[in-house]
């Protein structure tokens, strides 16, 4: 199967230049067209010499459309370029990295058994209809057909699953990558949550996958790279050693697990569709 992978980056550069080789180097189920979208050049953010061989297609912008529209204005350029041999296309940010590709198998297998649904990512919020986008596998056809599935501002999770009620059209969850929020109300530190104010785990380790930011890590890249070590089971980056990876992938199992006993707003109310017509506050997290 030949899938097209739409990478966005705008400052992540030294990210987009492991995920490009973990890429290369663990995915080799299908065959992959990677295209790249930058919109960081303007201010310093060039992509990394040898990030380039790895590439297929590379889109730089020369004007960023700035932070609420930058999304949005990378993945509307980047589908300008998905081949037509292309039956699915996997959009994913530069700070996402997966160890192989199981799970995008997996999904082009469900997907392609389905008729109703076009789109597979993680659920994003309890309260809300949303949807992830970091990483999401959808088909190639809707989005040529649909452009203004990328069209937008604010609360993308949320346009995405709005824009999919309003064309018909289904969803799959990737739960591998779930849940991704812890409920609200969790006020302290969390384990594998370095940023207890967004709520948010970065590791999954039944996908193998890791989105940190490196800025909430101690130790930075290179506790990511450990962490993608331990989620993949391997030394992939050899320089990132560390000892007890089967025990870390257990503690990672359970402290994200045991969220599911946390009550959520699930349990007592049904998820309802943001209204985007007239934007407010941030969606609660994970509430």
């Amino acid at each position: 199967m030949k899938v097209a992978v739409l990478i966005r980056v705008y400052d992540r550069i030294e990210d987009l230049k492991y995920n490009l080789r973990i890429i290369s180097d663990t995915w080799k189920d299908n065959e992959y067209y990677v295209i790249v979208v930058s919109n960081g050049k303007s201010n310093g953010f060039d992509i990394m010499p040898e990030s380039i061989p790895l590439i297929d297609k590379l889109v730089i912008l020369d004007e960023n459309a700035g932070h609420r529209r930058g999304n949005s204005q990378l993945l509307m350029e980047g589908m300008k370029y998905i081949p037509s041999d292309c039956k699915y296309t996997l959009i994913l940010e530069a700070d996402t990295w997966m160890h192989g590709d199981r799970v995008i198998s997996k999904y082009i297998g469900l997907l392609g058994k389905s008729d109703f649904a076009v789109w597979a990512s993680a659920d994003w919020y309890d309260k809300y209809y949303a949807l992830a986008t970091d990483f999401a596998l959808i088909k190639s056809d809707y989005i040529i057909k649909n452009p203004g599935i990328f069209d937008f501002e604010l609360f993308p999770e949320c346009h995405i699953s709005n824009f999919l009620r309003d064309t018909n059209a289904g969803y799959i969850w990737i739960e591998e990558n779930m849940p991704v929020h812890v409920p609200s109300y969790v006020k302290y530190g969390y384990p594998y949550i370095p940023n207890i104010k967004e709520g948010r785990f970065y590791v999954f380790p039944k996908s193998k996958t890791v989105t940190h930011h490196i800025e909430f890590l101690k130790g930075g890249m290179e506790q990511k790279k450990r962490y993608f070590n331990i989620v993949s089971g391997t030394d992939y980056f050899a320089g990132a050693r560390c000892g007890h990876k089967a025990w870390n992938r257990f503690k990672m199992r359970f402290w994200i697990g045991l969220t599911r006993l946390f009550v959520k707003r699930s349990w007592y109310g049904k998820k309802t569709y943001k209204d985007l017509s007239t934007p407010a506050g941030l969606p609660k997290r994970g509430k």
